[in-house]
């Protein structure tokens, strides 16, 4: 039994080596001794050794089961451990992991072993770590990143990183580190041990894997944004910009240009830094030549998203550089990933940058966009490409309109049922803009069924949806001048939305919630007697509420509240009566708002000051109205913004059609010019509502003559105020006055002037929209007198038919002309008072949500 051959083996040790358990056993029962008995070959190996060198575990667990001694060595200084290491026998080693022996510290002898300077012991151990880690796509992270992190392992391995070893043994070692980086803990153990500077270090191999390893590891780190503040302040920018113009591999590019992309989104200075090193942008934008790998396609373009997102000059450095062209070639591919990737980076490279967004739908963009939307119903699909043709759109009323109009209402509408908070944001958004200005679609969406999910998400949890579906319900009410859309009105209260709206004006958290209710309550209510019943009879509705809020702490709460009182009074003297006899309002209220530097401000409160005169018992009636209509019409004339310009025409538009005397002081100081100059402008909501302003005011005979010369001169206002509220819509005289200058004989139309039609896909597809031939004039003699027929005329101002002497007001009450003729000598004596005030402050452009279109 003791007999030893030529190898120095005993009987036991061969039996234990080749797995022959039943002779192990009847050895051990011989004596007790051969359980420990070592190899005379100059190692002194157990039998319990021998089983581990051999891998075969139920011979293993069978040596333990009998009390063999784990701590055994060999004179290599090697136990079981080291022996399974480097035999890459994983199975052995789990069964020790699980086995948890007291005796047996299992990973803190393979942390040791790692830490050895030899290679032919680092190496495999590196190898057998790697597997002990590696997590799977079912479960996730592997769990023994608990015990790495808890026998402090991570320190030893970025310690193998730090050292001279061979790279095949800091490959894995590598690989094992990202088998569990995604835990915090291990991020912070990384930053601990000093991992950023070696990990910089390494961009300088010559192997692309370790560079590609090292880039992985500190991107990852790098999704923490305090430590990518680390890498860039240890240099690690400049330092993968070098790699990206030395490295070929793709593989190791993915790594280096994500890498970066996540330093960038850590931290705007970092963004900054990315944009200003020298031929920074260059050397990413030149990553796309020729190149056909997607997965550094989809790694490069989401770099430039993260470089590029919020950050205006990164943002203009990109396009201009030519990497918004790559970007639109990846609109294009059969793989969606890359798609949905390149859809990203448009958003990022277009948000809140007019310059790129010119750019990029010059470049054309919009279609591939387009197409996208249209062939996927998928919602994580619609709502990023729906968010990037919204971002390309901007802040311009005038692009998100005709972004709106391309995306379509139906589509618009479904965006509202999908369980997408972005969708439900873009779509109630897209409606808003199209159910307003002068050619809006307020009775396409009406039609369309529209108005009923935006009902439903008045129940939304997101205080931003709710605000812009109230407002959009406002703008789907009434149109510029205050002109009633009764159908969409009516099918608010019947799909329960008064009731909603009345619960939020109560019962809102957000008092800009509260206001807005109460201002789109009006609006439902303005010249619809019902649903204004339904409202003055609820349980919860008081102008009380709307009172109080002209004292808010907020200006805008009180700049909107008076709104809502205005809308609630306008051309309604019992509902004038009953906030009278609620408190009323006092001029003090307003004073703030008349006298402000935000043109936005003084605008809505110049319009609300006329329209409650009547009501405000600190201050003549007169007064408060001629210093009102003064206040708009000198707007008219210094303001520079489109937007206030348009407000200020609107709100003109709502008050030629009020009380007696009301038009006839607006035309007193020279209105009538400045609208007919703002009939040629290019943008369609000043033209518009100028356009719809002078149809009101023609029904005024001053107004009326100024308004045919000036037609007779420039026969293409003739064409604007046609295009807008057609002939039909204007004053019997005017149309027959301007019947007579046909005949006699008009001037040509000179070429040039704005283009009465809405932008076409052609405009989103980089195509100049062609200039007219300059030969060839328009003239106006062929134009019909009658009423325009094929467009949607629902924003027409002008409800009903007009009949010399008396006008009709939105609330189906008449005034004579001679009524409105006695009050006008008072309005024009206080307007002229007041002196020509030059008013320079722009508009504030922070403005919430959407709340600058009344």
């Amino acid at each position: 039994m003791d007999a030893r051959d030529k190898t120095g083996w005993a009987p036991i040790h061969q039996a234990a080596f080749h797995g022959f358990m039943n002779s192990v056993e009847r050895f051990i029962n011989m004596s007790k001794d051969q359980l420990e008995l070592e190899t005379e070959d100059g190692i002194s190996s157990t039998p319990l050794l021998l089983c581990v060198m051999s891998g075969k575990l139920e011979s293993v667990e069978f040596l333990v089961s009998k009390g063999a001694n784990v701590k055994a060595l060999n004179t290599e200084n090697h136990g079981v451990v080291e022996l399974c290491c480097l035999r890459q026998y994983i199975d052995v080693l789990d069964y020790f992991i699980e086995k948890d022996l007291p005796d047996l510290p299992v990973w803190k002898l393979l942390f040791t072993f790692l830490s050895s300077d030899l290679d032919e012991e680092a190496e495999p151990t590196a190898k057998c770590l790697r597997r002990l880690t590696q997590g799977s796509q079912s479960e996730g992270i592997n769990q023994n990143w608990q015990a790495v992190n808890k026998n402090k392992g991570v320190p030893v391995i970025i310690k193998v990183i730090k050292s001279d070893i061979t790279d095949e043994t800091k490959i894995p070692t590598f690989q094992a580190l990202l088998n569990i980086i995604e835990k915090d803990v291990i991020k912070d153990a990384c930053i601990n041990a000093g991992a950023i500077a070696p990990l910089i270090k390494h961009f300088k191999s010559e192997n692309s894997m370790i560079i590609k390893l090292s880039a992985n590891v500190l991107k990852e780190l790098c999704k923490v944004k305090k430590y990518g503040d680390q890498a860039a302040q240890s240099g690690a920018i400049p330092a993968l910009l070098a790699v990206m113009k030395t490295c070929h591999d793709p593989e190791a590019l993915v790594e280096v240009v994500l890498c970066l992309g996540y330093i960038a989104a850590s931290n705007v200075t970092h963004q900054s830094t990315v944009g200003t090193l020298p031929d920074s942008i260059t050397t990413l934008v030149n990553l796309y030549d020729d190149l056909t790998d997607r997965h550094l396609l989809m790694a490069l373009t989401t770099a430039v998203a993260m470089i590029a997102n919020g950050h205006e000059t990164n943002q203009t450095l990109l396009v201009d550089e030519g990497g918004s062209v790559h970007v639109i070639t990846l609109l294009r591919v059969k793989h969606l990933d890359l798609q949905l990737n390149a859809v990203e980076a448009v958003r990022c490279l277009s948000e809140k940058n007019v310059h790129t967004q010119k750019t990029l739908i010059e470049e054309g963009v919009v279609m591939p966009l387009m197409a996208l939307l249209r062939k996927s119903r998928a919602p994580d699909v619609q709502e990023k490409t729906a968010g990037a043709l919204w971002s390309l759109a901007g802040d311009n009323i005038e692009e998100q309109r005709s972004m709106a109009d391309l995306i379509s209402v139906n589509t618009l509408i479904e965006f509202l049922t999908v369980k997408s908070e972005k969708l439900h944001l873009i779509g109630s958004q897209g409606l808003g803009v199209l159910a307003q200005g002068p050619m809006n679609k307020q009775t396409e969406i009406g039609e369309s069924n529209g108005i009923h999910p935006l009902v439903r998400l008045l129940h939304s949890n997101r205080e931003h949806i709710v605000l812009n579906v109230i407002q959009t319900l406002r703008y789907l009410c009434v149109s510029i001048g205050y002109a009633p859309h009764t159908t969409n009105q009516t099918t608010v209260s019947q799909s329960r939305g008064i009731k909603f709206l009345l619960a939020l004006m109560v019962h809102a958290k957000n008092e800009i919630i509260q206001v807005e209710a109460s201002h789109t309550l009006a609006c439902v209510s303005l010249g619809h007697q019902e649903n204004l019943d339904e409202i003055t009879h609820a349980v919860d509705f008081t102008y009380v509420r709307i009172l109080r809020m002209m004292y808010n702490n907020d200006p805008l709460v009180r700049l909107l509240a008076g709104q809502a009182l205005a809308a609630f009074a306008y051309n309604s003297l019992s509902q004038q009566k009953e906030v009278a006899e609620n408190g009323g309002v006092r001029y003090n209220c307003f004073e703030p708002f008349l006298n402000s530097e935000d043109q936005y401000y003084r605008c809505l409160s110049a319009f609300q000051v006329v329209v409650l005169s009547r009501i405000i018992p600190d201050e003549e009636q007169a007064l408060s109205s001629a210093r009102g209509i003064k206040i708009l019409v000198d707007l008219l004339y210094t303001a520079k913004n489109e937007t206030i310009i348009a407000l200020a025409a609107d709100c003109v538009a709502r008050l030629a059609h009020t009380r007696a005397g009301v038009p006839a002081a607006i035309v007193s100081i020279r209105s009538v010019p400045i609208l007919c100059k703002y009939m040629m402008s290019s943008a369609e909501q000043v033209r518009g509502s100028s356009a719809i302003a002078l149809g009101y005011l023609s029904f005024n005979h001053h107004a009326e003559r100024e308004l045919l010369n000036q037609c007779r001169q420039d026969p293409y206002l003739i064409m604007v105020l046609h295009h807008y509220i057609g002939l039909g819509k204007l004053a019997p005289s005017f149309v027959e006055g301007w019947r007579h200058y046909k005949k006699v004989g008009l001037p040509p139309i000179e070429p040039g002037r704005p283009s009465l039609v809405g932008k076409k896909t052609g405009h989103y597809m980089g195509q100049n929209m062609p200039k007219p031939e300059s030969g060839h004039a328009m003239t106006i003699m062929s134009m019909g007198d009658g009423e325009r027929t094929g467009s949607n005329l629902q924003s027409s101002p002008l409800m009903g038919s007009r009949h010399e002497g008396t006008q009709i007001t939105a609330q189906g009450r008449s005034t004579s002309r001679a009524s409105r003729a006695s009050h006008s000598i008072t309005l024009q004596k206080h307007a002229t008072q007041f002196s020509v005030d030059t008013f320079q402050a722009e508009s504030n452009p922070q403005r919430l949500c959407t709340t600058k279109t009344i």
